[in-house]
């Protein structure tokens, strides 16, 4: 049969055989992940539950109807029996879920341990290119080059700090020299006006003594007119000069 078709084929025959196509492979389902088995079974085990609360409120029903239904206990074994297998295989689905549970918790840790190896691996490569551009002797040219210019700058610092100082002691010397003039020109001012000369420097003595001198001369001459006993020690060592302008006053006769 194979020899005739060909025949067929390289005379120029009208026929033509039309191979089969192979049909497309149905794609695969997805393969569901922990988290989708864990809501599952989320789901299964919450069925179970209210299975196993009907089984119970059915058996009790039937406990109540035992005096009066022959068949009620029956029926009741039945419920508690339906009960029993509702409750392990709840167990066991729980006891899966708790094993996806931890094997998806494993997988989390897994994938941040990834995460974190990737990250310090990217971290040792941009050390080594970082690396790859500086070194030791860069390093300690830069330091040097940061210490010369500090002492640089410490230098200028300084050289202007003693300009500075010299500008001002000549300032002070300067301020000293017309301090003094002006205390001469004071000095002729007042001696220009009838006051006596003295020294700029025993001026404010003189003035503390001539004060205390008023003051004593005015006690005693207060004493004298008062009528009162003789002056006192210091009063006549030495003679209380009166003001020129007073009259003199006799002393009182002393009491017999």
């Amino acid at each position: 049969v194979f020899f005739i078709y060909s025949e067929r084929v390289h005379m120029g025959g009208k026929q033509s055989a039309e191979l089969p196509t192979p049909k497309a492979a149905a794609p695969k389902a997805a393969a569901p992940t922990l988290q989708d088995s864990t809501a599952r079974l989320d789901t299964q085990i919450a069925n179970l539950e209210t299975k196993i609360e009907k089984s119970n409120n059915d058996a009790k029903k039937w406990m109540a109807q035992a005096s009066t239904n022959p068949s009620a206990k029956a029926r009741a074994m039945q419920c508690l029996k339906m009960k029993k297998q509702y409750e392990q295989h709840r167990d066991q689905l729980m006891n899966t879920q708790f094993n996806l549970e931890n094997m998806a918790f494993q997988q989390e840790q897994a994938e941040v341990i990834a995460t974190a190896v990737a990250a310090m691996a990217a971290g040792r490569d941009q050390m080594k290119a970082q690396q790859q551009t500086l070194n030791v002797e860069s390093v300690e040219k830069i330091t040097d080059d940061l210490h010369d210019l500090q002492a640089e700058m410490q230098d200028i610092q300084t050289a202007l700090a003693g300009s500075a100082l010299a500008g001002a002691a000549g300032d002070d010397a300067e301020l000293e020299a017309e301090f003094a003039k002006m205390q001469e020109e004071a000095e002729l001012e007042r001696v220009m006006s009838g006051g006596s000369v003295l020294p700029a420097s025993s001026t404010a003595a003189a003035c503390g003594a001539a004060g205390h001198s008023k003051m004593q001369e005015e006690a005693a001459l207060e004493k004298l007119m008062s009528g009162g006993s003789a002056l006192p020690a210091s009063s006549t060592a030495a003679p209380v000069a009166l003001p020129a302008t007073a009259a003199p006053v006799a002393p009182a006769p002393m009491a017999a």
